[in-house]
C-alpha cells in the first residue's frame, strides 16, 4: 500500500478544484436560455398547431386556431430572429413546441377515439385548460372569463 504524501494530497485537491470550476466557468459564458415569456409563446404555438390539425381531421372550421397560431408564429419569430446566432435558443423553443403539440395531439386522439367514456371526459378537460390558457394570452384574461 502506497502511503499517502503531501503531494498526491495537493494533486486530488487541484484535480477536484478544476473538476467543480468547469461547470461553473462554462455557465457564466453560456448565453441565456430563452425566457418563460418566450416558452409560454412556443407552447402555445404548438397547440394551436394541434388543434388547427385536429379541426382538419374531424372536418371543422379551424379559420380561428389558424389566426392564433400565425400570430404566436410571428411572434415566436421576433424572439428568435433577437437571437438567431443562439443555436441552443432556437432548438429550446422548438423543442417546446414540437412537444406541446404532441402532448395535445394525444389528448385529441384520446378524446375523439378512446372507447372509455371516462378517458374522453379527462382528455377533453385537459384540451379545454391547456387552450384556455392560450387564449388568455391571445385573447386577454377579460375576454375569456378565467
Amino acid at each position: 500500500m502506497i502511503a499517502p504524501c503531501q503531494h498526491t494530497a495537493r494533486t486530488a485537491l487541484t484535480i477536484m478544484g478544476l473538476l467543480l470550476a468547469s461547470p461553473a466557468a462554462s455557465a457564466a459564458t453560456d448565453p441565456p436560455g430563452p425566457s418563460d415569456g418566450a416558452l409560454t409563446l412556443a407552447t402555445c404555438h404548438g397547440r394551436y398547431t394541434a388543434v388547427m390539425e385536429h379541426a382538419r381531421l374531424m372536418g371543422d372550421g379551424a379559420d380561428a386556431a389558424a389566426f392564433r397560431r400565425d400570430l404566436l408564429e410571428a411572434m415566436m419569430n421576433a424572439y428568435l430572429a433577437e437571437h438567431a446566432e443562439d443555436r441552443a435558443y432556437s432548438i429550446t423553443m422548438m423543442s417546446h413546441r414540437i412537444n406541446a403539440r404532441a402532448q395535445l395531439r394525444s389528448l385529441f386522439a384520446t378524446a375523439a377515439f378512446n372507447g372509455d367514456p371516462r378517458r374522453q371526459r379527462l382528455a377533453a378537460g385537459g384540451i379545454l385548460r391547456q387552450i384556455a390558457a392560450c387564449d388568455s394570452l391571445v385573447i386577454g384574461r377579460r375576454f375569456t372569463g378565467l
